[in-house]
């Protein structure tokens, strides 16, 4: 803490300091200056287009490599896949809220309950289990 609070006391100090020596942090604007020249931005697209061609080049001989493996091997070329729409889910989250009257005239069929399901559950097993006949009746 103690160093926090001399770095802050003296740190500005230490920068006006720095800026009576030459010690210029403006360098940005001879940057600026030097970018608008016409010579480096054509110098500098010529560069951009050496290197596309550089790298259209590499993947054409790659694509020759490709082509002559699958033909080695008689591998058939994958086909581009289709993009697969994702079907809108009705979960939750995203489908349409009810109001309060809306859920009071017309409840969810298909709401989540417990009890209903584990009284049906029950059932079911009672009736399957009364219709099974065991030597003890």
């Amino acid at each position: 803490m103690a160093a926090f609070i001399a770095k802050q006391m003296i740190g500005s100090k230490l920068d006006s300091v720095k800026e009576l020596a030459g010690d210029k942090k403006g360098g940005d604007e001879e940057e600026k200056v030097s970018a608008e020249d016409p010579e480096l931005i054509e110098q500098r697209r010529e560069e951009e287009e050496r290197r596309r061609n550089k790298y259209a080049k590499m993947e054409a001989e790659r694509e020759k490599v490709r082509k002559d493996i699958r033909d080695k091997y008689n591998i058939k070329k994958p086909e581009a896949q289709p993009q697969m729409v994702m079907p809108e889910v009705d979960n939750g989250l995203n489908r349409q809220k009810k109001s309060p009257a809306q859920l009071a005239i017309d409840p969810d069929e298909d709401d989540f309950n417990p009890v209903k399901m584990a009284t049906d559950l029950f059932g079911s097993v009672k009736e399957s289990l009364a219709n099974i006949p065991f030597p003890w009746k």
